[in-house]
């Protein structure tokens, strides 16, 4: 529980609570009034208000906290599209390898998919991201600071970073 409120806390203050000032995804979460008591056959996490009277508990369903990748990432990561940038990141690879003075654009492309990534909650993904750029353009203030707040949160929560070079990959998105 501790844990979970640390990662609620880390990723509202990392995405600058925009994501908390929006409402869910059509289909990821619902209210409804129900029996306290309910249980979702799917797996889904169930929280009932207190601040509601017994006849009209208001209850959220929120997806399951089973990531699609691996076991050991954050609870409240969840896919993105990030097709484009990595698109953009593949091709300022390639400039570089042509024109190694092209760092700093590359640097710039793997810090845009760590930025949406640390948004989506998959910080072992963003860390990699943030490294390889950081590598690049190690001058980078922001880049720096959001690598050293990803690293702050494992320690917070008593979990080993991944270690370079074998971060994960995003997680797998699926258009709908």
């Amino acid at each position: 529980m501790k844990k979970s409120l640390i990662l609620i806390f880390a990723a509202l203050f990392l995405n600058g609570c925009r994501d908390a000032m929006q409402p869910p995804p059509a289909g990821s979460a619902t209210t409804a009034n129900v029996n306290a008591n309910t249980m979702n056959k799917s797996g889904d996490t169930t929280i009932v208000s207190s601040h509601s009277n017994d006849a009209e508990k208001a209850v959220t369903t929120l997806p399951s906290s089973k990531p699609a990748s691996s076991s050991t990432e954050s609870p409240m990561a969840r896919p993105i599209d990030v097709a484009e940038m990595t698109v953009e990141i593949e091709k300022a690879e390639t400039e570089f390898k042509k024109n190694p003075k092209a760092k700093e654009a590359l640097a710039k492309a793997y810090f845009v998919r760590a930025t949406a990534l640390t948004g989506a909650a998959q910080y072992r993904a963003a860390l990699g991201d943030y490294r390889k750029g950081l590598k690049l353009d190690p001058a980078d203030e922001d880049a720096k600071k959001m690598h050293d707040q990803i690293l702050s949160i494992f320690k917070q929560i008593n979990r080993e970073p991944p270690k370079e070079g074998e971060e994960p990959k995003p997680l797998p998105f699926v258009k709908q």
